[in-house]
């Protein structure tokens, strides 16, 4: 007899939501049970109104304690994120600790996007963020991993990468995407895209430090060396035009139409292990930059001996549309993924260190017919 297969909960229908909706629906080891939605206009629909794929009679509702009274066992959650450090004291990012903590306590496992749970040591009180959310997952004998794709899948490549190197000087990933089709303009807006060079405050590297920071120390963790501190370095690139991109976002001739950062963590003193981007709103911004393919994607570099590079260019044919899109796809199926692995995992905090390596399932003919 076939194993049942896993209960899910789909919460948040938003960009990468309605993607790992599709997902679930799709996947052949898994069971949509249920739909957390936000809004008002999507409350009450059929799932598949959401996605535009397959056929389930659940609906969506907005109704936390009717979501949570569900048999489940795991959840896929996707909330909107202020891209704030969740243990500062006031931080918007803290309601959803608190939420996480609520569904892990009820005995349902969570894969989350959320980029700044990637580790915990770079978070403003990581000791607690951690206690947290391991004693919500003994409560309910439960399970929480945060992934993603950049964050979540980039630092596993480079991680398995290392395992083919000798020896190891330096660890550099890069995210080189045009997020010019993101559809939250406020959301770019508090990374500093759109702003003036002098409105690029602490607050924008604050988003940086909290959302990619954690990726250093995971790796470090990995490689069994201890960081001393992170190291941040920023540029950017003025618009030459004013113009509103696909997404919504208006961008005006002399503000910020492309940035570059580094997170760096030293060990001795020195940068190791380091996470670099080179975002545009715009494939006409900061043309001088470097890129991957085409139209953008991913690359691991790894100094040692010998040296080893790879490059992932997205937007390709026959994908979401663009590198965004692709992006936000591949998080979105990064996180579906890995509900089999969280669900039979050992109870509490875990990284992909924690999980056997992690593929797709793929549906016989059967399943699929």
């Amino acid at each position: 007899m076939a194993p049942r297969p896993y209960r899910v909960i789909q919460w948040g229908t938003g960009y990468t939501g309605t993607y790992a909706l599709k997902y679930i629906l799709m996947h052949p080891a898994l069971e949509l049970v249920g739909v957390k939605c936000h809004t008002a206009q999507k409350e009450g629909l059929l799932a598949t109104d959401i996605c535009a794929h397959g056929s389930s009679t659940v609906r969506t509702t907005r109704d936390k304690e009717a979501i949570l009274s569900l048999e489940a066992d795991c959840v896929i959650y996707m909330p909107r994120d202020a891209l704030v450090d969740p243990t500062v004291p006031g931080s918007p990012s803290g309601a959803w600790l608190n939420e996480l903590v609520e569904i892990l306590s009820t005995g349902k496992n969570v894969v989350t996007s959320i980029a700044s749970g990637t580790h915990y040591a770079h978070l403003h009180d990581g000791a607690t963020f951690l206690d947290k959310l391991n004693r919500a997952c003994e409560r309910g004998r439960s399970t929480v991993l945060f992934t993603g794709f950049d964050p979540g899948f980039s630092d596993v490549l480079a991680y398995t990468m290392s395992g083919a190197v000798g020896a190891v000087t330096q660890i550099r990933t890069w995210e080189i995407v045009d997020y010019s089709t993101y559809p939250v303009p406020e959301t770019l807006r508090a990374m500093g895209y759109g702003a003036l060079p002098s409105e690029l405050s602490t607050g924008a590297l604050g988003v940086v430090r909290a959302t990619w920071g954690g990726v250093p120390y995971l790796l470090a963790q990995g490689l069994g060396v201890p960081i001393d501190s992170l190291q941040i370095d920023s540029d950017f690139h003025l618009s030459p035009r004013t113009f509103t991109a696909p997404g919504g976002l208006e961008v005006r001739r002399g503000t910020i139409g492309a940035l570059r950062f580094t997170v760096a963590g030293t060990v001795e003193g020195k940068p190791l292990l380091s996470v670099n981007h080179i975002t545009r709103i715009g494939p006409d911004m900061a043309p001088e930059w470097p890129t991957v393919g085409r139209d953008g994607g991913y690359r691991v570099e790894i100094d040692g001996f010998p040296p080893f590079r790879a490059d992932f260019p997205l937007g390709l044919p026959g994908g979401a549309g663009s590198t965004f899109a692709d992006a936000m796809a591949m998080t979105a199926g990064r996180c579906v993924n890995c509900v089999g692995s969280v669900v039979e995992a050992a109870p509490g905090y875990k990284t992909f260190l924690d999980l056997m390596p992690i593929g797709t399932r793929l549906p016989t003919r059967r399943q699929s017919s």
